[in-house]
This record gives C-alpha cells, structure tokens and sequence, in this order.
C-alpha cells in the first residue's frame, strides 16, 4: 500500500516513520533473515495446530450431510430441513466473512481462531448433550439448527486466517507452501468427513427412529470430543502471536469498496467465484451426471471423492512450485482456461475412466488456484499482508454466492430425459461460455506477484513504540 491510500493520515499518526519491506533484499537472502532453529520448528508446529483447527471445522458444519436420510427419520423433519444444517454455513460466509476477515487483521490470528474455536467446541457439546435431554423432533431440531450457526460462525473466524498464519508465521519464499498447507487441511476434512461420520454413525440401512438417534448420537459424541480437544491443544501450542508486516496500520472504513475497486482485486475475486461455485457444482450434481451415464450413485461417490483428491495434491504441489518458479500468473489463468473443457467432457463422455480422469484433473487445476489466489493477495499493491484477513473474507464471502449461483444456473439451464433424469450437458456448455466470457473480461488485470514481478510493492509498517528489549526480533517471523 501507499501512503495515499490513507487519506489524512501523517507518519506520525500511523506510529512513527514508515518502513517498506524490501522484497529484493528478501529474495537475494532466501527470505531466511535471523532467527532461531527453535523458532524455525515452532512455525511447524502452530500451521499443524491450525491445520486441526481447519480440519476440525470441516467435520462439523458437514455433519449431517453424509447422514442426511437417517437425520430426517431422527429429527422427524423434511430433506429440506436438514440440508440446511449444511447450508447455513455458506449463508454465514456471505453474510460475516469480509467482517471477520477485518477483525482478524485488527486483532490478530491468535484471537481470530481462538475465537472461533471457543464458539465451535462448546456449540458442538451441545449438540451432543441435547440429543441425551428428552428433547425430540421440532425443539431437537432447533437446538441443533442454532448450534451449526454458531459452528459456522466459528468456522468462519478459522478460514478467514488461512493466508494470515502463513503470512505471520512464514518468510516471503515459504508463504504459498504454507497456503497450500492449510487449504489442504480445508479439503482433507471435506474428505474425510462422510467415511469418518458413516463409520462412527454405524447405521443400518434402513434405520427406525430410535436407531437413527443412537447412530447420530455417536457421530456427535466423537465430533465433540475432537473439537474440545483441538480448542486445548491450539490454545496450549500456540502460546505467542509475531506481527505480520504491515501490521498496526488503520483500516479505515469502506475497505472492502476500496479493494473491490482495485482491478487485480476484482479480478481475482470473480475467477475465486466461479471457481467456487463449478467446485460445489460437480460435487452436487456428480450423481446425477453419473445415473445419465448408466453408472451407479457409489461410482459417483467415488467420481467426486476424486475430484477432492486431485484437489489435495494440487495444494501441496503447485504452490511450492509456484514459490521456485517465481510465477503466480500462469497458475491462476491455467486453471481458469482447464476447469470447464473439463467439467464438460465428464457431462459429455458416458465412459467411467474419462469421469475418474477427469474428476481427478478438475480438482487439481481448480483447486491447486486456491492457495496461489491467497499468496498474490499478500503481495499486491494495494492488499499486501496487512490486510490478508480482510481479502481472504472477501474472497469467501463472494465465492460463497458463487456456491448458490453457478449450482441454479446449472438447474436453470438443463433439459429432463423421458425417464426423468437431468440432463445437464448443455447447461455445462451455457456454463463455459460464460465463464469463458467473464475470464476472457478479466485475464489482463490479473497480476504477476511472483519474485520475477516488478520490484518494490510498498507497504507502510508502522515503527513500534514503547517495547520492551527482546520484543524487535518477533516483529515479522523469519525475516
């Protein structure tokens, strides 16, 4: 950021004289600057301790997904109803993501995940306890429709750090791995949370009401126990919080219409909408897509789990190979330009090895973006780490939109078969052009932030005050 972009505001009243981090004196050493081998192991282990918390989230605000019919005979409520135990979660995002992403860059990671993991552990003790009260059908369903909001507010508190740990706790040159890390954490307990639930759960095939209650109950007890235990443990290891570069700046108000204005900004964030959006839409409608193939509702499950999978090697891959190539640009645009030819060849070609192949590719190049998308966030003029929790907010709140939109377009545009089946090949082909139209729109303005980007992104860093001896070196971890 420049000094412009805080209109009336003197050296001395931001703190004192400002400094601007250089990133060529950054790159020439490794990003490595002075810091103990003790400190350099401790970065590990709080991204570990996140990573659980990230993980932990996924698990609960899923909860009922992978149970959904047994919870509709537990609960004695409709498909409708219980599906929103999931979907608050999005509605939450939209509505509270930016806002979070503020607080967490006034207040800092430490506080922001605290904070959320304080709502979520006790909210899903509640869950568990409520179900051993008497408490059944309308009132038990209500008590647990409260709890997911508060579990998702929680939740929201934990992913809009993803890039803020990273940027807190990380030297320049390790940032994208570490992004890629934690959006790992993300989409492992979005795998992970159907086996793990359907395993505890233990449930029959077609379960009375009695039985549905006890196999939820389980899944529930087990989910508690996890979330206590991740709150004690971050709140046990992650003792101590270093400054982020940039950070103390103001965040004056309207900082979410001053960044949406910056044409880098925007760009990324539409391409993070779409992306979101196609993601939850394959996901959705893989076994529809599948049963118009001939192939069975369990082949389609193991189409979209792949679809995660490719996901997760493309977050650990791409984003260290990002860091050494230098280039954040063409792992943004390439995704972008595959996702679609990809989305439509599996609506188009009925063979079960195209679908897998081309599940496992789509995930990969869609969601490999993710944790690039967050690194360029840090280093664009204009956002830099100082606001890494408010961008990432942003971008999830948008995306989330995307998650209702591009899954009812696809709904909008789709024929129905004499049989009854949805066929949605051309509405996948509606879907590219306008993605292609909106990438097209965009692809100039998406910037290159790399180390092989032009010199010198400015970002004022307010001199501290007032601290005490020893305090200097935890300024900004590893550099």
């Amino acid at each position: 950021m420049k000094g412009k972009d805080f209109p009336g505001k003197s050296k001395e009243a931001m703190g004192g004289e400002i400094n601007v981090p250089n990133r060529r004196k950054d790159r020439e050493s490794g990003g490595k600057g002075v810091e103990s081998e003790e400190r350099s192991r401790y970065r590990w282990v709080v991204l570990a301790t996140f990573g659980l918390a990230l993980f932990t989230q996924s698990l609960l605000w899923l909860t009922f997904a992978p149970i959904e019919t047994e919870a509709e005979v537990a609960l004695d409520v409709g498909r409708l109803a219980v599906r929103l135990l999931a979907l608050v979660d999005p509605l939450i995002f939209i509505l509270g993501a930016a806002g979070l992403g503020i607080l967490a860059d006034r207040r800092g990671f430490r506080f922001t995940v605290g904070l959320g993991l304080c709502l979520m552990a006790p909210a899903a003790l509640t869950r568990a306890i409520a179900l051993r009260t008497g408490l059944e059908g309308q009132a038990l369903y209500r008590v647990l429709l409260a709890m997911q909001v508060i579990i998702s507010v929680g939740a929201c508190c934990c992913v809009v750090c993803l890039f803020q740990m990273p940027v807190k706790w990380f030297p320049e040159r390790q940032r994208g791995t570490a992004a890629g890390l934690t959006s790992m954490s993300l989409l492992l307990g979005n795998a992970a949370v159907f086996p793990l639930v359907n395993r505890v759960a233990a449930l029959p095939a077609s379960p009375d009401r009695a039985q549905a209650l006890r196999g939820m109950g389980r899944a529930l007890d087990v989910l508690a126990l996890m979330a206590v235990g991740v709150a004690i443990l971050f709140f046990a290891l992650v003792r101590e919080e270093p400054r982020a570069p940039c950070e103390g700046m103001t965040i004056e108000p309207g900082i979410v219409g001053r960044l949406l204005r910056l044409p880098g900004f925007r760009a990324l964030t539409l391409l993070f909408f779409f992306g979101m959006g196609i993601y939850i839409t394959m996901m959705v409608a893989m076994e529809k897509i599948m049963a118009f193939h001939g192939l069975s509702s369990s082949f389609a499950a193991v189409a979209a789990g792949s679809m995660t999978l490719g996901g997760i090697l493309g977050t650990v891959t791409v984003p260290t190979l990002s860091e050494r190539l230098g280039r954040r640009r063409p792992f943004v645009l390439l995704p972008a330009l595959t996702v679609m030819p990809l989305a439509i060849t599996i609506a188009f070609v009925p063979v079960a090895t195209v679908a897998l192949v081309g599940a496992v590719m789509l995930g990969f190049f869609l969601l490999s973006a993710q944790p690039v998308i967050f690194t360029m966030l840090g280093e664009m003029e204009g956002v830099g780490p100082g606001l890494a929790g408010t961008a990432v907010g942003i971008l999830f709140g948008i995306g989330s939109i995307g998650q209702i939109v591009v899954p009812l377009l696809l709904e909008i545009f789709s024929r129905t078969t004499g049989s009854g089946l949805p066929d949605y090949r051309w509405s996948m082909v509606v879907l590219g052009l306008v993605g292609l139209s909106g990438f097209l729109t965009v692809m100039g303005d998406v910037p290159e932030t790399g180390t092989r980007a032009p010199e010198g992104i400015p970002c004022p860093t307010p001199r501290p005050r007032g601290r005490g001896p020893g305090r200097e070196g935890r300024e900004v971890a590893g550099e």
